[in-house]
């Protein structure tokens, strides 16, 4: 499997959290509730799997063998290392507000609804750039070999960084919360 398919294809559970994620703020938006452990779950995908581990393999492994193979000069690398940064200033917004509201602190649903709106917001089009703009001038750049051994590095950075057995946890909390608010 190429390193860019690997990263691929986490976006698409990515992309599917953020749907989960969407329905659990408007059902909070529409009568208050909100299911505090489920909740916390995909706070710990955002924050270990999101950000630990697939923006990990993209900020430490990919983008400087991108720089490498000379696609520096084109700015795309500015804007996704941009954009992972806004994404984790929302999360620790989000975690935040989170935290003063399971404290009884009302006014915090507010500042976590804003801001998970403006996460879910920012998210799907940077994917899209990602797989569709950055990934493909990857692949145009790097040799099988280089495939192969960013793959390799990307499943040891995996290991290191969130454990042995996470990712497949993540896959099974993610199908869980498919069925509960995606039917």
């Amino acid at each position: 499997m190429k390193a860019t398919q690997q990263l691929k294809d986490e976006h698409q559970g990515i992309k599917t959290v953020f749907r989960i994620l969407d329905k659990i703020f408007e059902k909070f938006k529409a009568d208050g509730t909100l299911d505090t452990a489920h909740f916390e779950g995909i706070l710990d995908f955002l924050k270990v799997f999101v950000d630990k581990c697939h923006h990990g393999k993209e900020e430490d492994l990919l983008f400087p063998a991108m720089e490498q193979a000379g696609i520096a000069g084109h700015g795309h690398i500015r804007v996704m290392l941009s954009e992972h940064t806004a994404g984790r200033n929302y999360v620790k917004n989000i975690s935040d507000a989170f935290a003063g509201y399971k404290a009884g602190n009302k006014a915090a649903a507010a500042e976590l609804i804003d801001n998970a709106g403006e996460y879910i917001s920012l998210m799907p089009a940077h994917i899209d750039k990602e797989n569709n703009v950055l990934y493909p001038m990857a692949d145009s750049r790097f040799s099988e070999e280089k495939q192969e051994e960013l793959y390799q590095a990307f499943e040891k950075l995996e290991i290191e960084r969130i454990g042995v057995g996470r990712h497949e946890e993540f896959h099974e909390m993610i199908e869980k919360f498919m069925e509960i608010y995606l039917g």
